[in-house]
């Protein structure tokens, strides 16, 4: 690396079991401490979400999913099975949907970083 001067620090504080893996990697890597931490800067990416916007619709469904999962106990209970299995596809159903939506949120961040190299 070119040689260059370095003006600015960063404090960080890291719990035990974080500061033991800091240590693992940054070790294995063979770099230097700033160096490591360069690296892995350069080559992460970091994204960004509008979870207040986008979560609660997902969580609203979820919860749903909770009340069909008690009228199926229910029903299992009270031994109508006819009902159980019509709540087993509401629930099938309900699922893949809250999961493509989760799938769709997860895709498209509000925006990304990513590091340079």
């Amino acid at each position: 690396m070119p040689n260059r001067r370095r003006y600015h620090s960063i404090s960080l504080k890291l719990t035990d079991e974080e500061l033991q893996l800091w240590n693992t990697k940054h070790e294995a890597s063979g770099l230097s401490k700033t160096d490591y931490l360069m690296q892995a800067i350069r080559s992460s990416e970091v994204k960004v979400y509008s979870i207040e916007e986008s979560i609660a619709p997902i969580v609203h469904e979820i919860r749903k999913i909770g009340t069909n999962l008690n009228q199926l106990a229910y029903f299992s209970n009270i031994g109508q099975e006819y009902r159980v299995r019509a709540e087993i596809e509401a629930i099938r159903k309900t699922n893949d949907r809250v999961m493509g939506q989760l799938s769709d949120f997860l895709n498209d961040p509000k925006f990304s970083i990513k590091g340079s190299k």
